[in-house]
């Protein structure tokens, strides 16, 4: 009996120091991201050189003016910021402050007072805006209502509207369920794949593995009524690993009394891919161009050593026919014969990408964009070209969380010039969280076709961008401060219809015109 009794005593001591482990990281986990924002490298620094006169609220004393306000409507302006607090420019600060902050601590107090300015919230409180129905508002081209469609009972984060007006929206861990004209939200379908729900979540931040993502519809849908729908697939002990890990995954399917049938795998990778890196990064939007090509953004949901190797699926853009099949003029195609099992390389379009959160085929031209988070600024929206490297993370014009360089690209010995990556056609200082974009085409706003419309997380911002002779020449904030946008999607009469995502839940709101 003692000889048994042993090892149970030796397991009991193992579950119990594995136990005190795991409650010592969850514990760590919510004080990180409840101190965060007190923390805050750039915050700091603001309040120890610049909130005695400025105001720790930026609203200016008797010793400076306010930083915040029309008045200094310029400041809005990144580099602007930054050459004021160097002492140079126009609105030059007091004192130069190059004696006491490093470069890159100079642009992350810019960034700082920038996302102020522009009342960027921290992440956690994004979750919290309050969205209200607005009878009148004005724009540049046209004014327009906004009310709410419809609650959701969790998290969206894709959407497209059918051609009879209803609405197709993608939960992240409640699938896929159709919204009618009226607002009425259907149970979800079924037969679609499986989603589990979070994890772990604390102060914003969620822990997913096997979720849903992104929504299109073939170009010809009205013919052939394809569906096309991205989704992390989640393995665990079946595929040899001890955590469950997780990868995109594209499918297409019919929808049939709500049901999901006729499914069939487009692209997929390798399960030497699927990591246990959380779901947040892992992009999946979809995009066709105007010969049915399918495009696939896949984040950075590995190790940054992966990001540029042609063999892995991370940090890139994928094209693939409508059918899954892979063109041959893809930049990197070579024949199955000659590639590795598991290479990914022939399906890559493009590499460099961080977190594409966002991708659109334009209406006219047929170009494919995308919209791309940075670190701690530097969203980007891009027109994506074959073979094209977007730079990252050698190049971004973004910071570090902790107002540092970022050094990935030179610790990883990546050596190309600037003048070999394709720049961001709009940079996006400070960074307001892009999110999926669209662009418009439609009735009821004739004066914005051809423009797009991007959504944001942290800033809670609809924007729309006009972009002429490859510069932009109108952005304008339509929806501010107005929650965390996730998706947004032009339904068959013109309306825009933008998914909010909250903390627990979400919520389909509709622009239409006055």
């Amino acid at each position: 009996m003692r000889a048994m009794m042993a090892p149970l005593k030796r397991w009991q001591k193992i579950l119990f120091t594995l136990f005190l482990l795991l409650a010592a990281l969850v514990a760590y986990g919510i004080w990180y991201f409840e101190t965060r924002n007190a923390r805050e490298p750039s915050r700091l620094a603001f309040q120890e050189y610049c909130a005695s006169c400025h105001g720790t609220d930026l609203k200016g004393s008797d010793k400076a003016p306010s930083l915040i306000g029309r008045e200094l409507s310029l400041l809005a302006n990144h580099q602007a910021l930054m050459a004021a607090i160097s002492g140079q420019g126009d609105m030059a600060a007091a004192h130069d402050w190059r004696e006491k902050l490093s470069p890159e601590m100079i642009k992350a107090v810019a960034l700082y007072i920038g996302e102020r300015q522009q009342a960027y919230f921290p992440t956690a409180a994004s979750y919290s805006f309050r969205q209200r129905a607005r009878g009148s508002m004005t724009s540049q081209h046209h004014d327009f209502a906004v009310d709410q469609l419809t609650a959701l009972p969790s998290r969206p984060y894709g959407l497209t509207a059918l051609p009879d007006g209803r609405l197709i929206v993608a939960e992240k861990t409640r699938g896929l369920s159709l919204i009618e004209r009226d607002g009425q939200h259907g149970a979800p379908l079924t037969g679609t794949p499986r989603v589990w729900d979070t994890i772990f979540s604390v102060q914003g931040a969620w822990l997913n593995l096997g979720i849903m993502l992104d929504i299109a519809l073939h170009p010809d849908y009205q013919e052939n009524g394809w569906v096309y729908i991205s989704h992390t697939d989640r393995c665990w002990l079946d595929c040899g690993s001890i955590v469950p890990v997780t990868m995109v995954r594209v499918l297409r399917g019919r929808i049939k009394d709500n049901e999901w049938v006729d499914q069939e795998v487009i692209w997929s990778v390798h399960r030497d891919h699927y990591t246990p890196v959380p779901d947040g990064v892992a992009a999946g939007r979809l995009a066709f161009d105007k010969d049915n090509h399918l495009y696939i953004s896949i984040g950075g949901k590995n190790t940054y050593d992966k990001l540029h190797q042609l063999d892995t699926p991370f940090g890139k853009i994928h094209r693939v026919r409508d059918d899954g099949s892979v063109p041959r003029d893809n930049p990197y195609f070579i024949e199955a014969n000659k590639r590795a099992e598991a290479s990914t390389r022939h399906t890559v379009w493009s590499i460099g990408h961080r977190t594409g959160q966002g991708l659109a085929g334009h209406p006219i031209s047929g170009a494919i964009w995308n919209s791309e988070m940075g670190p701690r600024g530097g969203d980007e929206m891009n027109l994506i070209k074959g073979g094209g490297n977007y730079g990252w993370p050698l190049y971004t014009n973004g910071l570090n969380y902790n107002g540092e360089y970022i050094s990935i690209g030179d610790d990883l010995g990546l050596d190309f010039t600037i003048e070999e990556t394709v720049l961001p056609i709009v940079d996006f200082t400070p960074a307001p969280a892009l999110s999926n974009l669209t662009f418009y085409q439609g009735e009821a706003f004739p004066d914005w076709n051809g423009d797009a419309l991007i959504g944001s997380l942290k800033a809670g911002t609809l924007y729309r961008v006009r972009v002429e002779n490859n510069a932009p020449s109108e952005v304008e904030r339509l929806l501010v401060n107005f929650g965390r946008i996730r998706d947004v999607a032009i339904g068959p009469q013109g309306h825009i219809y933008v998914a909010l995502e909250h903390n627990e839940n979400g919520s389909i709101w509709r622009l239409s015109p006055r």
